[in-house]
């Protein structure tokens, strides 16, 4: 019976982490005009390699610059912790990894449903190696006879205990690793892309400060609604999924070649509409730029905006 409800436990946390939408974003946004190197560079569009400040309320008081980028598949400006993956083609929130095994994104609302996939296959693999080698133990010792006879007697148990053997280090391996990476309060993501920078300037800004909160945090936290109800009657305009734009043909200006505008005396920039035929980009404002020490090898020579560190 164990095994069992373990296995049932199993199969529908899979079902749910490879069906349930892992957290996407929707498309357009914030829609910018097509590209014309004759307009204010305002009008183009902003970076999209550049770290760009956002703040997080109008309020100057209450307000927090929170780092981001510009996705111009999507159209938006991605949230702290989102990624675009290549694979689905959207942009996911909080996004881990994208999972060959559920050909989907494992993200902000679906990773509780791939850990409990992980953690139950990991339990399935020690029940079945443990069971069998007991099975094997007690009728040698029943029986007076060397463990040579017993696998003789017993062959489909011992084939089950090889079977054990060779698939559990995988799922528990992946169990740890997971594990290790919620106590750090980081995704697998950000951890590998923390090896990009020298130790000093690895930084995890979403911990709480304990692993056990961590885990909390992660593990215990309501699930977000879907950002898109794909139940909703498609009406004319329906921007749910939009439109795949292709690639930039017209060349950038010289303000965004250089990876974004200038700032003045401090003061932000902010992307506010320009007037004329054409509608201009609305996006948030723009903060000045420092250097993050980069690696030796010359890995890692990413910039980020404002003396925040993502």
């Amino acid at each position: 019976m164990v095994f069992a409800y373990i296995l049932y436990i199993c199969i529908s946390s899979y079902a749910h982490a490879s069906l349930t939408d892992p957290g996407i974003l929707p498309r357009n946004l914030h829609p910018f005009p097509p590209t014309n190197p004759n307009d204010d560079p305002l009008a183009i569009g902003p970076p999209t390699t550049a770290w760009v400040m956002v703040a997080s309320a109008t309020s100057k008081d209450a307000a927090m610059e929170v780092p981001t980028k510009y996705c111009k598949s999507c159209n938006i400006w991605r949230p702290p912790r989102a990624h675009h993956c290549r694979v689905c083609d959207n942009c996911v929130e909080t996004q881990d990894h994208h999972c060959v095994w559920l050909n989907n994104c494992v993200g902000r609302r679906n990773y509780r449903y791939f850990f409990v996939f992980v953690a139950t296959g990991t339990l399935l693999g020690l029940f079945l190696f443990a069971a069998s080698l007991a099975h094997l133990l007690v009728w040698r010792s029943r029986e007076a006879q060397n463990l040579g006879a017993s696998i003789s007697q017993w062959r489909v148990p011992f084939a089950m205990l090889i079977y054990g053997i060779l698939v559990t280090p995988y799922p528990a391996s992946l169990l740890g690793y997971h594990l290790f990476l919620m106590a750090r309060g980081e995704t697998t993501r950000e951890y590998l892309n923390s090896h990009k920078f020298l130790k000093k300037d690895r930084h995890r800004p979403f911990t709480q400060g304990s692993w056990w909160k961590n885990w909390a945090t992660v593990l215990l936290r309501p699930r977000p609604p879907t950002y898109l109800r794909f139940s909703k009657k498609y009406e004319e305009g329906d921007q749910r999924f939009g439109e795949r734009r292709g690639r930039r043909t017209a060349p950038l200006t010289k303000e965004m070649q250089g990876g974004g505008l200038g700032v003045d005396a401090g003061k932000a920039v902010e992307m506010q509409s320009v007037g004329g035929k054409t509608p201009a980009f609305q996006g948030p404002a723009m903060r000045g730029t420092i250097n993050r020490t980069p690696r030796s090898d010359g890995v890692g020579d990413a910039q980020i905006l404002g003396g925040v560190r993502p």
